[in-house]
């Protein structure tokens, strides 16, 4: 019989014999790790405020370097309204401005008008803008409309131009795209844009349109000539 201490012994060479090994317990799973936080939101910061444009002034109009903006006006041959400056679109174009009651200018259209039909109405356009000049600054006519768009009608027949003669259009008593920008002062003021409407010539009551006729030039590309007309 055997004892309690063979027992123990022979219990221990049998787990040996087999490769019986101690049962390790398993490890504990690691502890999850936190989820690491969202990066905060930066603001959004606002664009700055992008400057208004301000025109290139010459003493009347605007200067070399200056820029036409649309402004509606009426037609008064059509009677249409519209931008005259739009309708004209990428073609090189002249701008005149005056009083309807000055005999100098009348004669300004009619040599411009000349200018247009010796390049070509396909290669430079013109208008001329009617308004009134009160205590040095254009504004737009606000009295009997009707009665002033006959007469510039009748002016342009007068005359016997092909370009248009134009007023402001009134938008409740003024037209601030052109009062505001186009800074007229003095009736017979000319200006010329290339066909991205950057002023290349302005001038008032020139004595001839020979600088107005080189600046034409550049801008077409053609020869130089003498054939400018004279301002009267």
């Amino acid at each position: 019989m055997l004892t309690t201490r063979s027992s123990l012994a022979l219990a221990v060479l049998l787990a040996a014999a087999c490769g019986g090994e101690t049962t390790k317990p398993a490890p504990a799973p690691e502890a999850a790790k936190p989820a690491a936080p969202a990066p905060a939101d930066k603001p959004v910061e606002a664009a700055p405020a992008k400057p208004a444009e301000q025109p290139v002034l010459a003493d009347s109009g605007l200067g070399v370097g200056g820029k036409f903006k649309p402004f509606e006006i009426v037609n008064c041959d059509s009677g249409e309204k519209y931008c005259q400056v739009c309708k004209f679109g990428g073609s090189p174009k002249i701008m005149a401005v005056g009083t309807i009651d000055d005999e100098a200018f009348k004669n300004d259209i009619k040599n411009l008008d000349a200018l247009v039909q010796k390049y070509g109405e396909d290669k430079l356009k013109a208008f001329a803008v009617i308004t009134d000049i009160k205590d040095g600054k254009a504004t737009t006519p606000t009295g009997d409309r009707a009665a002033l768009e006959a007469k510039v009608k009748a002016l342009r027949t007068e005359l016997g131009v092909t370009i248009p003669l134009v007023v402001p259009a009134d938008e409740g008593g003024k037209n601030d795209a052109f009062d505001g920008w186009y800074n007229i002062t003095k009736s017979r003021t000319v200006m010329f844009a290339d066909g991205r409407n950057a002023v290349k010539y302005s001038g008032v009551a020139p004595a001839d349109l020979s600088g107005l006729n080189t600046a034409i030039q550049e801008v077409l590309g053609v020869p130089g000539d003498a054939a400018a007309p004279k301002a009267g």
